[in-house]
């Protein structure tokens, strides 16, 4: 699995790349880019990375060509930046948010967790005693994947169960961005809207 999400990772970053440069330099443009190796490419990203003088005159006037290099793929800073844009329309849309969550699933701590990680555990009857927790972190390190698919029905029981059942209210929206913390695992900050309290903002 861990294989494959490389292979989707490589595969965004090839397919989700746009190069903007004007429209008359679209011919000089290409030709330069099919004429470039990635070995060339390479050593000039070694020389930029250590301060030098690109030596490569295609590279140079290519880089004279180019307005802009942009990239949509996950955690990419376009992404981030369309992701900011988003956060900003929804403030301007629904108003200002009700509540702010930061959802922090303790995997160390949960037998499901252990169960995703393929633990013969009863979950129902499940005795802490038996798993240390040197023996939970040990087996989650052996399936980290299961820390990220137990994070992701954490969360989506949390929306579902919670947010959309109206416990804190009808719910208009919500906004949430993932990170990972320095332990690699992942937590959530989330702004809530919603509805009773939106309208108390516009009429009063």
């Amino acid at each position: 699995m861990i294989v494959s999400f490389d292979v989707i990772r490589r595969e965004q970053a090839m397919t989700k790349v746009t190069i903007r440069t004007k429209q008359r330099a679209w011919k000089r443009t290409q030709r330069l880019l099919e004429s470039l190796t990635a070995e060339d490419l390479g050593r000039a990203a070694k020389q930029e990375q250590k301060y030098f003088k690109i030596t490569d005159p295609a590279i140079l006037e290519l880089l004279k060509l180019i307005g802009q290099i942009r990239g949509a793929t996950s955690g990419s800073d376009e992404r981030k930046s369309y992701m900011l844009t988003e956060l900003k329309s929804s403030f301007i849309y629904h108003g200002c948010p009700v509540i702010y969550l930061t959802i922090n699933p303790g995997d160390r701590h949960s037998p499901l967790a252990l169960l995703y990680a393929g633990a013969k555990i009863d979950v129902n009857n499940f005795i802490p005693e038996e798993y240390s927790v040197i023996d939970r972190v040990r087996m989650l390190l052996r399936n980290p994947l299961s820390v990220v698919e137990y994070f992701h029905h954490m969360i989506q029981a949390i929306i579902e169960g919670v947010l959309k059942q109206g416990m804190f209210g009808e719910l208009a929206h919500y906004y949430g961005t993932i990170e990972y913390q320095g332990r690699f695992t992942p937590h959530i900050h989330m702004a809530v809207f919603h509805f009773s309290y939106h309208s108390k903002l516009i009429y009063l």
